[in-house]
């Protein structure tokens, strides 16, 4: 298994000719843009880039096609080739080295696809770039054009397209003359720029063609005994030392042998949970997954690997139509009841795996579980109870949920582990108000409770809210004096369209709010005192009244929340079980 010397050129005509394909075990490509640019840089500076592992076989394997325009959200059902997945058919698998020779193949062959999937973006590198880095730390830096780039910026897949047949000195010297006639340079200049156009034309037509950059190892299945058991577990040890693959991914590794759809249909469950606006990961459907079933948080391909997991996995094929019915609930529950549409509201999705290990031994809760539900995940939001320590925090959860089938959702029993062995928060209280790290939650769960939708669950991303100083920021300094950490109260914040905030600037409150009330906009549950929401006028712009709208709104604010956060401890409410706490 001796190391061979590739020319990016044949693996390019590899990967064309479908000779060079992706196992269906590997993951969808994942690389930034940054990535991209500095693999690039890399490559034109002679440095190493660590050697491609290939391997050969005839046997019949689902093969998966490289991308010629790098779309990161492409469907890669789409990219099978069934054909070439069939035995007898001899194919060549990329084990290790994806990311680069996607990134290569797009580079010097291909595009990547823009903002809007439909432009096509082609790579060009700037020949007079010499030795100073840019600001990311890169002399060769790639920028992505749908259109074509003036001198000095070469589109890369030329040297396979129309420059295929003239070598760097002739590619060097059309451009030299072309600059030549168009800038005005001293001699100095001139003879500088010219020798690092000619420098780079040379390096970039030897990355192409010649044999001394690229490094292949290739196990030969074919000739040799490599069967694929034995390739997967090489997969799996090859992949497991970097951040090149996450647990799930490994763990699809190892699964995949015993139920070929394991990963389509946790991929299905991922995309319903985040309804375009979320981030659910296979990772999170997996650890669902193994703690309803017993068997920890962690990920570890070994779970899947030996009799006890092969038990597991057709253990959990089995019991499928249980756990989507579950994770069914829990979107339902985010929708309906949470109102979930961003990020910038979850603080840890790992609080999320409770819930489904209790939808799954409890399903369809009744109106006062669910209510005990929201109290907990707002509570695991707002006092950060999985900032450490996530999958111990979530295996004890799920020996409390145990004890709880067939009963009420354990909102006392997980409040007294977390304020008794965790020494955290389990009850909202005003403090709480002043973290700044929790506004976005804060005002979210607001905005649902008064306007019964969340400000986040927009047609347009670009259009998501931000947060609004009601009382303007620049005024508040410069012209009552006041510090930061008066103006930046929760009291004086609110959500407000990103369009709509642009238009607001620096209006001051008595104006801009008695002009949205004339023109029958709802400001009620904006400014959430009924005073000064039927009469706007009310809100001068002085130190008192600037402080008593806000002290008076903040607790409002918590009065509204702490129903949500604590409703074991407010609520009169008979509906919610009073046995759960």
């Amino acid at each position: 298994m001796a190391y061979k010397p590739r020319s990016l050129f044949s693996l390019i005509e590899d990967i064309d000719n479908k000779k060079l394909v992706l196992p269906h075990i590997q993951r969808p490509f994942v690389w930034e843009e940054h990535q991209i640019r500095r693999l690039f840089d890399s490559l034109m500076r002679n440095y190493p880039i660590q050697t491609f592992l290939f391997w050969r076989t005839k046997d019949p394997i689902k093969v998966r096609e490289f991308m010629p325009c790098i779309d990161w959200d492409a469907d890669l059902h789409d990219l099978y080739n069934e054909q070439k997945s069939e035995a007898g058919i001899e194919k060549t698998f990329v084990l290790d080295g994806q990311q680069r020779l996607q990134t290569l193949y797009a580079l010097f062959n291909g595009q990547i696809a823009g903002g809007d999937a439909k432009v096509k973006l082609e790579g060009y590198v700037d020949l007079s770039a010499g030795d100073t880095p840019n600001e990311d730390g890169l002399i060769y830096d790639v920028r992505f054009s749908a259109t074509t780039l003036p001198l000095p910026h070469y589109r890369i897949r030329d040297l396979i397209g129309s420059d295929s047949q003239k070598n760097a000195e002739t590619i060097a010297e059309r451009i030299n003359d072309m600059m030549d006639s168009t800038l005005t340079e001293t001699e100095e200049v001139r003879k500088l720029r010219q020798r690092r156009v000619r420098h780079n034309c040379s390096q970039l037509r030897s990355l192409l063609r010649e044999e001394n950059h690229f490094w292949v190892q290739e196990l030969d299945g074919v000739a040799d005994a490599f069967p694929y058991k034995k390739i997967l577990d090489i997969f799996v040890r090859v992949n497991s030392g970097g951040t090149k693959l996450d647990a799930g991914d490994l763990m699809f590794a190892a699964m995949k042998e015993g139920w070929s759809e394991i990963e389509e249909n946790v991929e299905e469950i991922a995309e319903l949970l985040n309804n375009k606006k979320l981030s659910f990961d296979k990772s999170f459907v997996l650890k669902c997954l193994v703690v309803a079933h017993g068997m920890g948080a962690e990920l570890n391909p070994e779970k899947f690997t030996s009799t006890s997991g092969a038990t597991l996995l057709a253990t959990i094929q089995n019991d499928w139509p249980r756990a989507e019915a579950a994770f069914q609930q829990l979107r339902d529950f985010i929708e309906n009841q949470l109102k979930l549409y961003s990020d910038k509201v979850v603080r840890s999705y790992g609080s999320f795996i409770p819930i489904f290990d209790y939808l799954y031994q409890n399903p369809k809760p009744e109106e006062g579980n669910r209510l005990l539900m929201r109290a907990y995940y707002y509570k695991s939001q707002l006092f950060n109870w999985y900032g450490s320590r996530t999958d111990n925090l979530i295996n004890v959860m799920h020996g409390i949920n145990n004890k709880a089938q067939g009963a009420n959702f354990p909102l006392a029993e997980i409040k007294s582990y977390f304020g008794a062995s965790r020494q955290l928060d389990t009850e909202l209280k005003p403090k709480h108000l002043t973290d700044i790290r929790i506004r976005y939650i804060i005002l979210n769960l607001i905005y649902v409770e008064r306007f019964g939708a969340s400000p986040f669950n927009v047609r347009y991303k670009g259009n998501e809210p931000h947060i609004d100083h009601i009382y303007p920021q620049s005024a508040l300094r410069n012209q009552l004096g006041l510090v930061t950490e008066e103006v930046n109260s929760i009291g004086n914040y609110r959500f407000l369209g990103a369009s709509d905030n642009m238009r607001k600037r620096a209006e001051l409150p008595a104006d801009y709010f008695t002009r949205l009330k004339q023109n029958q906009v709802n400001i009620d549950n904006h400014l959430l005192l009924p005073d000064v929401a039927s009469n706007p006028t009310l809100l001068k712009f002085d130190v008192a009244t600037y402080r008593d709208f806000r002290d008076r709104r903040l607790q409002a604010i918590f009065e509204i929340a702490t129903r949500v956060v604590n409703p074991e401890v407010v609520s009169d409410d008979k509906s919610i079980p009073q046995a759960a706490y």
